[in-house]
């Protein structure tokens, strides 16, 4: 390594640490009221991962640089059923989760992570038996898109879900509840941990999802604007939910991309 080279990467390390919140440990901020909770329709903003920082694989969960970063917490609440069918199992009772999530991009790449609390670590489909998953979705277009599954070919919505059981993370597109489509390019990939706790109520799954800023193909959302609506869904196995039955943000959270 050249000495400029040398200096070149201190520099990037010294403006990452520089741009940092406090360093917090998984466990700690699970439960930390700190962690500021974004309300629907609030404002985030990126945070920039300087080039020559790189995670130990594109996808890492567990790499020190997402506890130099800013993480936030939004609150997920049961989404409406939109059939009978989920009517039937839904859970009036259910008081919704929380997701904690850190926003972040290079130069040429997005991220997206995810933590959250889950008592069991559910990767089987069975009969009786469901997978957790997880779930990002975009607005193509603004945030007028209904951020329940977008409303109609002419407002679609861009989602990156992850499942439980085999690690993938796969890019969908809709135009509203029934009309998911699995895309014929898939530029998106991710990684996860399951992190256990003595005691089971500190579980937790962290999950990475990412794509390069630049990105061919239909219904892949753009990076290259001032701001995208973001939101969150959740499935947790143990609780029978897949399909529409899940915990979901109740509104667009908006993603400044302005950061430099």
């Amino acid at each position: 390594m050249t000495k400029r080279h040398a200096l070149a990467m201190a520099g990037a390390t010294s403006l990452l640490f520089a741009l940092a919140s406090p360093l917090v440990s998984a466990s700690d901020s699970l439960v930390d009221a700190n962690i500021k909770l974004i309300e629907p329709g609030e404002t985030v903003q990126v945070s920039r991962i300087p080039d020559g920082i790189f995670l130990r694989t594109v996808n890492d969960p567990d790499d020190i640089v997402w506890q130099r970063l800013p993480e936030y917490r939004a609150h997920l609440v049961m989404a409406p059923p939109v059939h009978e069918s989920v009517d039937l199992r839904y859970d009036y009772e259910d008081e919704g989760k929380d997701v904690y999530f850190t926003v972040a991009r290079t130069s040429d790449r997005f991220y997206v992570r995810l933590r959250w609390h889950d008592a069991t670590a559910d990767t089987v489909t069975a009969s009786d038996r469901f997978r957790d998953g997880a779930a990002v979705q975009f607005a193509i277009g603004d945030e007028e898109t209904s951020y329940i599954m977008g409303n109609g070919p002419e407002m679609p919505v861009n989602i990156w879900y992850w499942r439980s059981d085999n690690g993938t993370v796969q890019s969908l597109a809709a135009g509203g509840p029934g009309s998911t489509t699995l895309l014929d390019q898939q530029p998106v990939s991710g990684g996860s941990l399951y992190v256990p706790d003595e005691d089971p109520e500190a579980n937790q799954w962290v999950l990475v999802m990412s794509r390069p800023i630049a990105s061919e193909g239909d219904y892949q959302v753009s990076f290259d604007r001032k701001t995208v609506p973001i939101s969150f869904a959740l499935w947790q196995g143990h609780k029978d939910q897949r399909d529409g039955l899940k915990s979901a943000s109740e509104d667009w959270i908006m993603v400044d991309l302005s950061a430099e």
